[in-house]
């Protein structure tokens, strides 16, 4: 049984054959959940893509089950809950939870601006002050993720997190009901006591830089360098660090010896944590000196390398983890969710961090913050303070 309850939510996570058997052994636990008075009344659910397809039937089954009409989530290739995750198999987690009516607004699928937002939100906006918007959307929508949720945080005004949806077919996301363009989601309001960290999951490799020549996605020039000679220089220093030693022909066999664990790291203008964006390396041009990113590059960009395996990630989502508590503790003079919802890479959902167990970080996530309901799912992008990231977990948590 994974039925995990609190004074005002409760979550399940379960794995099945088809929807039907998957919604029917969620719904019968959440079912001993249910008291009179419990006053239910919004739901997240995240829903494997191998049960895509009967996403409409699942939400409907829901809704008339447990009567609950509000409810957002999304798809993810792997889906996690308390201590558990599923990855590429029939899965669907669930929370429900009690939070008055009007401290909450969902608002539809859209790219902002179409208007489908402002005119949920506008009537609520009126009477609150919102605080957090956990938010949802579809990768490949036709705008710039990035524009998007910069025209969502500039409608709202509350601190926006979340993550977009990852399907091997549609990439449908469920705002009340279910849409798969643009971002959706659901805003709280300030009277909601609620707090969000965000785990890097890398590690920097050498100093900060800055790019000083760059056209586009190609990044010819760092410190006044050629910046494959700088990347060259930070992977050496790697290397070094992690004692193995790679043959003369640096580039080649550097690029084939970290490949998929070494990326370049945009740091965040005005952050006072030292965050970072991280994005893929595309391709390197050894007779140009040149790196080609998955981000325009522009001139005066402070950027890193980092490196990133099941240490790092596991390092720092611990570490995470842990300043939360402190924060919370600090802050609220105890630390006692009363439930979360947890985003993680899809990159990362197959790390069993090399436990013999095969556990993931879901093990991780309950062991520092407890035996609290969560419902969550891995993303294709992680959203935090309205920024786009890549690689990453973000922890929203009910206080």
């Amino acid at each position: 049984m994974s039925l995990t309850t609190s004074s005002r939510f409760a979550s399940v996570i379960e794995s099945g054959t088809d929807w039907r058997d998957t919604s029917k052994k969620v719904l019968e636990q959440l079912e001993q959940a249910r008291t009179e008075n419990d006053g239910f009344n919004v739901g997240f659910i995240y829903v494997s893509d191998h049960l895509c397809d009967d996403l409409s039937s699942i939400l409907s089954l829901f809704k008339s089950v447990l009567e609950i009409d509000h409810w957002c989530g999304c798809v993810g290739m792997g889906i996690c809950g308390n201590g558990t995750e599923y990855i590429d198999k029939p899965a669907i987690s669930v929370m429900i939870g009690h939070i008055d009516s009007d401290r909450f607004c969902i608002f539809p699928n859209g790219d902002i601006d179409d208007g489908k937002a402002a005119k949920a939100l506008e009537p609520w906006l009126n009477r609150q002050e919102p605080y957090v918007v956990l938010t949802h959307g579809d990768p490949v929508m036709d705008a710039n993720p990035s524009s998007v949720l910069g025209n969502l945080e500039e409608l709202v005004g509350g601190f926006v997190i979340g993550g977009l949806a990852s399907s091997r077919s549609e990439h449908a996301c469920i705002a009340d009901n279910i849409g798969d363009s643009g971002v959706c989601g659901i805003a709280f309001s300030q009277d909601m006591n609620i707090s969000c960290a965000l785990s890097q999951g890398c590690a920097p490799i050498g100093d900060v830089h800055t790019i000083t020549k760059s056209h586009d996605h190609t990044i010819t020039e760092i410190n006044a360098k050629p910046a494959l000679e700088v990347f060259e220089n930070d992977l050496r220093l790697m290397a070094m660090n992690k004692d193995v030693k790679p043959s003369e022909e640096a580039a080649q066999d550097y690029e084939q010896l970290f490949k998929g664990e070494v990326h370049t790291a945009f740091l965040v203008k005005g952050s006072d944590r030292g965050e970072f964006l991280v994005r893929n390396l595309i391709s390197i041009d050894e007779e140009r000196k040149s790196i080609c990113v998955a981000q325009s590059a522009q001139a005066g960009d402070r950027i890193m390398f980092v490196h990133r395996d099941n240490d790092t990630v596991k390092e720092d989502l611990s570490r995470t983890l842990c300043q939360l508590h402190e924060r919370i503790l600090k802050e609220n003079g105890e630390f006692a969710p009363k439930g979360a919802i947890y985003i993680s890479c899809v990159a990362r959902a197959f790390s069993d961090f090399g436990n013999p167990d095969k556990t993931g970080e879901m093990a991780l996530v309950k062991e520092i913050i407890g035996d609290v309901p969560l419902a969550g799912f891995y993303a294709s992008g992680e959203i935090n303070a309205g920024r786009l990231y890549g690689y990453t977990g973000v922890l929203l948590l009910f206080l």
